[in-house]
């Protein structure tokens, strides 16, 4: 992290970089729905076999760059930008929970 960064800057960048992490996520979800989708179509023939194999290994790509890419968020930034009162994205928590 830029040592000259003010902490509402770091704050920023840090929200900035959860949210892209919540798309690359979302987008891997997205390409594994995709390939099981295909192995729901009827007449399965080795064309959509090959298809879904190959969407699969998009999704798993996916899920690894995220994961990296959340593992580099979590060495950039110090654990105490992590608490709760500075994060908009703050987890949902149920009465019942």
């Amino acid at each position: 992290m830029n040592g000259t960064m003010t902490s509402d800057q770091a704050i920023a960048c840090l929200n900035l970089a959860l949210e892209r992490n919540k798309q690359l996520f979302s987008e891997a979800y997205h390409l594994s729905h995709a390939a099981l989708d295909l192995l729901d179509q009827p007449h399965m023939d080795i064309e959509k076999f090959t298809q879904y194999q190959k969407k699969r290994k998009q999704a798993d790509l996916k899920y690894l760059e995220a994961i990296e890419h959340l593992r580099l968020i979590m060495a950039e930034y110090p654990v105490r930008l992590f608490s709760t009162e500075n994060l908009i994205h703050q987890p949902q928590v149920s009465a019942e929970e």
